[in-house]
């Protein structure tokens, strides 16, 4: 099939495009297990055409990927690390009266990964959104220490314990925050993308043990906070991966690929987005000068 002609990829990829030139997005990442692997596809669109990432929000699985990425490490380690990563690696189960299973073995997987152990030790600001148990409330972490604040955002409930830090007890972020686009206007994105890939098990018909009983309660109350999170966000884009339960691990790569292609479709959108949050910085002057720039490449293409 010929590849169709997209002048918003070619402005990009042109000198014009370079991240240190270009003002950047604040990425909110949500939950979804081996869903949210399509985060990475939209990481590698967004390095390929040189947009930069200012700012990122994580819940969940959100909060794994994001971190690693803002911690400066190589994009194709971390998706090395993901095509082999599997649920053992995460988890150890241990019955006990609050969950199933213990997330302590993520501590090991970000030390592999991660270049940093402190949100201060980051190359890009992070967010990390978790559940107080106590109140309902989110929990916002933006200091200290990484692994425990990552750890909290990935305890889905029921299937992992509550981790505890300080007086708090603490569970899954997606459950206040699918996305947490709220959480990335709070460390200062002007322009904020979404990136959801749904906590819906991926299966069809009544649900046939405990986990899917919990992640579709889960996924119908988040329903109801979609309006919420979108009010937020500039952008939301929705990579298509209906089809992966949540524990598809071994298939990555297909998760990988549906988060490309969702940022590629959006590519116009997010030029657009990206020339108004450098507009509204420029003197009056410069503005005209780029409105102008901006009509003559307009008319170019349409020839």
């Amino acid at each position: 099939m010929k590849e169709q002609h997209n002048p918003a990829q070619e402005k990009m990829a042109s000198g014009t495009g370079t991240p240190s030139q270009r003002a950047g997005v604040g990425l909110a990442l949500g939950g979804g297990f081996a869903r949210g692997f399509a985060h990475l596809g939209v990481l590698k669109v967004f390095q390929k055409y040189g947009i930069k990432v200012s700012q990122i929000a994580g819940s969940s699985v959100g909060s794994i990927l994001g971190a690693a990425y803002a911690s400066g490490a190589p994009l194709e380690r971390i998706i090395e690390a993901c095509r082999t990563l599997r649920f053992r690696d995460i988890a150890r189960w241990r019955v006990s009266r609050l969950g199933l299973a213990s997330n302590q073995r993520l501590a090991d997987l970000m030390e592999r990964v991660f270049g940093s152990s402190q949100f201060e030790d980051l190359k890009i600001p992070l967010a990390v959104v978790a559940t107080d148990l106590s109140n309902g409330e989110p929990v916002v972490f933006t200091q200290g220490n990484l692994v425990d604040a990552i750890r909290a955002s990935c305890a889905f409930p029921g299937l992992f314990e509550p981790v505890q830090i300080g007086t708090r007890c603490l569970a899954d972020g997606g459950l206040v925050a699918p996305v947490p686009t709220q959480a990335a206007r709070f460390i200062g994105a002007q322009t904020v993308i979404g990136v959801s890939v749904g906590m819906q098990d991926g299966r069809r018909g009544a649900p046939t043990n405990i986990f899917q009983v919990v992640s579709r309660a889960v996924s119908a109350a988040q329903k109801h906070q979609l309006e919420v999170w979108e009010r937020h966000a500039d952008l939301v884009l929705r990579p298509d991966v209906q089809f992966l339960a949540w524990d598809d691990f071994a298939r990555a790569d297909e998760a990988i690929e549906a988060g490309a292609a969702a940022a590629l479709r959006a590519l116009p959108r997010i030029e657009s987005l990206l020339e108004k949050g450098a507009e509204a910085e420029m003197p009056a002057e410069a503005r005209l000068m780029l409105k102008k720039r901006s009509q003559m490449w307009l008319t170019e293409v349409q020839a």
